[in-house]
């Protein structure tokens, strides 16, 4: 990396964390191994040149460079990766795609959403102008995750679309098959389940197989589910429904009692946006990636490496620049 390049990285990282993740600037020399008097320059000229604004501008060479990389070994349509934050990671992701999805956005646009907690984070963080008349629309049942985040609907909630709010009535997962084919042959639910399908912007959230997953938090499933699911073969889900290695959803008698969309619809919808990072995803992401179910990932530095020094080593795939 040229020295301009690498001081431009390192301001950019330094304006990140002050401003998206809020660190102190004690903490943020801590982290870069730098004085504060260092950072206090750095954050006096990002200011300066504009790079502090009411978003970040860019966010550095380097994860330009990553971003780059994705894509081509992943075949991505758009990458957005951020400085690794000390702490927080999903938040920091959540307030990643929030700015991403803000400068894309148009009035009357319908955002699709899915389920996990950097989803969640990214609703809570997303500014909305009021009279845009921006939608919603669930991709599963059992919203309540997203309700109780936003205080009943209060601030940071979903009281920011000014649109129209479509949630499926129904739970996350019925509990058995056969209600949940009820459910789904309800028109009120059926309508909005079509209806997701016109999103222009989708966000879901990758799982991981550990016990702090989302799923077993919000006790939508137990651990002992979990273990059998890894026995059958998965290394992840997307809106409940788990996948294999090579991203191929597995048959297995728990998507029977989902109510939400399928992942397999995922693949021809426009703009499938997936918000997720942290070690303990990497194989989850990998293979979503590799399943074709997203089109733009949002994640971190160390993710991005470790997503694509992993898919190189299996599959050699990226050439480089």
């Amino acid at each position: 990396m040229k020295t301009d390049d690498y001081a431009m990285n390192l301001m950019i990282k330094v304006a990140w964390y002050y401003y998206k993740d809020q660190l102190t600037q004690s903490e943020i020399a801590e982290l870069l191994d730098l004085s504060r008097n260092k950072v206090v320059r750095l954050l006096d000229k990002a200011r300066t040149e504009g790079i502090v604004q009411i978003n970040i501008k860019g966010n550095g060479t380097n994860c330009l460079g990553i971003e780059n990389q994705l894509k081509e070994t992943f075949q991505l349509a758009n990458a957005f990766v951020i400085p690794t934050p000390k702490k927080n990671l999903s938040e920091s992701l959540g307030k990643a795609a929030a700015q991403y999805i803000e400068g894309k956005l148009e009035p009357n646009d319908l955002i699709g959403l899915g389920w996990g907690e950097a989803v969640s984070h990214t609703i809570e963080h997303l500014s909305i102008e009021p009279n845009s008349e921006v939608s919603l629309v669930t991709l599963t049942g059992g919203v309540n995750y997203y309700l109780q985040k936003g205080g009943n609907l209060g601030d940071g909630g979903l009281d920011k679309f000014h649109g129209r709010i479509h949630i499926i009535p129904a739970p996350f997962l019925a509990s058995t098959a056969n209600m949940a084919q009820s459910l789904l042959s309800e028109p009120s639910v059926g309508t909005i389940l079509d209806l997701a399908l016109l999103s222009k912007y989708v966000i879901v959230g990758v799982g991981g197989l550990k016990p702090d997953a989302t799923l077993i938090r919000e006790e939508k499933m137990t651990i002992n589910e979990f273990k059998y699911m890894e026995q059958q073969g998965a290394v992840g889900d997307i809106l409940g429904q788990f996948f294999e290695e090579n991203g191929k959803e597995l048959q297995l008698p728990h998507h029977e009692r989902l109510i939400g969309t399928s992942i397999t619809k995922l693949r021809e919808m426009k703009n499938v946006i997936a918000v997720a990072g942290g070690a303990s995803k990497i194989d989850a992401i990998g293979s979503a990636l590799r399943g074709g179910y997203i089109q733009t990932l949002i994640t971190d530095e160390k993710t991005a490496s470790s997503l694509i020094s992993k898919e190189v080593d299996q599959h050699g795939l990226y050439s480089g620049v």
